[in-house]
């Protein structure tokens, strides 16, 4: 089961990051859900839509790496993997509230997989280590 949330961590991350490297003007793709003329749900932000975007992006992506890596004992303790899921989750779910769109389906659904994997299974390192 580690591997598979290895992964579902891993691709989480991937789909947060492609905001900061957007593709082509109309060129978003479920599995490249951001383009540079990528249109929010709500222009509420204005002009920190960009800043905005960009942090909740890399906290989401490195929240998620960072889980992945605690997974496997490296660099990174054990104990704060529930944390950097719950943080990469909801930074990842706010990312994608901001842009909702057909391309960005998947993200939000592995972030309530997630949280569920936290809440509602209370799996840690070692449950998924098999320890």
């Amino acid at each position: 089961m580690r591997w598979i949330v290895t992964v579902i961590l891993i691709v989480g991350a991937h789909f947060a990051l492609t905001a900061v490297a957007p593709g082509e003007a109309g060129k978003a793709v479920f599995f490249w859900p951001f383009a540079k003329d990528s249109k929010l749900t709500l222009d509420v932000l204005r002009s920190a839509t960009k800043p905005v975007t960009q942090l909740l992006s890399v906290m989401a992506g490195l929240c998620f790496l960072a889980a992945a890596a605690a997974l496997f004992g490296w660099l990174i303790p054990a104990n704060w993997w529930p944390l950097l899921v719950v943080v990469g989750s909801a930074a990842s779910a706010a990312l994608f509230l901001l842009y909702v769109g057909l391309n960005a389906l998947i993200p939000p659904a592995i972030d309530v997989f997630l949280l569920w994997v936290v809440f509602g299974q209370h799996w840690t390192v070692a449950t998924l280590r098999g320890s």
